[in-house]
């Protein structure tokens, strides 16, 4: 089986952050974080990205490190947080067994090339009874017309699927117990159909920028089309997202 690379994000460290919602989304995603982890011992980022959730459990409180791949990130994440992070893949951790009691990765694994190598790494560094949060990547979206429509780019161009139904199983082949699997408080998002198809166009989207233009043409410019023949294209609709969240624990007490 052919594994992919992990996808590195620098293409996108310059928007990032203003598409995705910047430090207030963090703030958000953050409480979940924490409340499945504990203050006191050092948490492990694994996929810091501009270090905004890393920010946020700064603030509540936690002692966070960071790797992440793509050293463009890495810079935005060093002016929020300091210089505690490295550059380095999900997949080759740069740390001894053991070494931590807890870990999460938010928005990272559907871009890991091979998921269960990085479960590994992940499950290596983590003393007996650690624990792993991992909020996923892929959205689950809600019935709204314009929603429909980026779910089934989504599912025609994203070739990664990090739902919990996928994580789980790859999980405990390499000695995970999944604790929980839930969801979060579902986000509101209020965009015109003009600027989501603006953005696809811009390839905003991670799983587009290395789509072939034939493929892109074939499988992606239809939506746009539809996006724009949407009664009403420049006004915003409010439109409602979720994200799983699951916690893996490391098999075996210390």
């Amino acid at each position: 089986m052919t594994v992919q690379p992990s996808v590195n994000f620098s293409p996108a460290a310059d928007f990032y952050d203003r598409t995705r919602g910047g430090e207030a989304r963090g703030r958000r995603i953050a409480p979940a974080i924490a409340e499945r982890t504990v203050k006191g011992p050092l948490l492990l980022d694994a996929g810091t990205g501009t270090g905004v959730v890393a920010l946020a459990l700064t603030d509540l409180g936690h002692s966070v490190v960071g790797i992440d791949l793509s050293h463009s990130m890495l810079t935005k994440a060093v002016e929020r947080i300091g210089r505690t992070v490295a550059a380095a893949s999900l997949t080759a951790l740069p740390f001894p067994d053991g070494t931590f009691t807890q870990v999460y990765s938010v928005w990272v694994t559907h871009v890991v090339g091979d998921l269960r190598a990085g479960l590994r790494e992940v499950h290596r560094v983590l003393e007996p009874g650690g624990r792993y949060v991992v909020v996923p990547g892929m959205i689950l979206f809600d019935d709204h017309p314009v929603s429909r429509i980026m779910e089934e780019i989504q599912s025609r161009t994203a070739e990664a699927d990090d739902r919990a139904e996928r994580i789980v199983p790859l999980a405990e082949s390499v000695g995970f117990t999944a604790v929980e699997v839930g969801e979060l408080e579902a986000a509101t998002h209020e965009h015109s159909p003009e600027l989501i198809a603006s953005g696809l166009e811009q390839r905003m989207l991670f799983h587009l920028w290395a789509v072939d233009d034939t493929v892109f043409d074939r499988q992606v410019a239809p939506f746009i089309e539809t996006l724009r023949a949407l009664p009403d294209p420049d006004r915003p609709v409010v439109r409602r997202t979720r994200r799983q969240i699951v916690v893996l624990e490391k098999r075996g007490r210390p």
